[in-house]
């Protein structure tokens, strides 16, 4: 009986799925984010790009035009080189660490 039972929650679980979109890569906003407590989400957006990606191309100029639309945003543009790979080179953290430890350390702390 619990093998039927698995295979019937399993069944039920992708039909719920299936009622979604599919995840798709790149980016997302939450607008007017609120805890239950009142107190609203208050975010800083730093968005990577390679100066090599075929996929969102900087010279398109989106990114820039768009990132001033985020009260808090701004754009990180990873210079092309022999060791960056376009689109893939923003899944390397090498290439944006030290921005990325620089922002986390200028955010506010709990209680401060």
């Amino acid at each position: 009986m619990k093998p039927l039972l698995a295979a019937l929650l399993c069944t039920i679980s992708f039909a719920f799925a299936a009622d979604y979109p599919a995840p798709q890569e790149g980016s997302w906003v939450v607008r007017d984010f609120k805890f239950h407590t009142g107190e609203v989400l208050e975010a800083v957006l730093v968005a990577i790009n390679s100066a090599d990606d075929e996929r969102n191309p900087p010279e398109l100029g989106v990114l820039d035009r768009e990132i001033k639309r985020v009260k808090s945003g701004r754009v990180l543009l990873i210079p092309g080189s022999k060791e960056t790979s376009g689109h893939g080179t923003t899944g390397r953290a090498r290439f944006y660490k030290d921005e990325l430890a620089k922002l986390l350390a200028s955010a506010p702390r709990r209680g401060q």
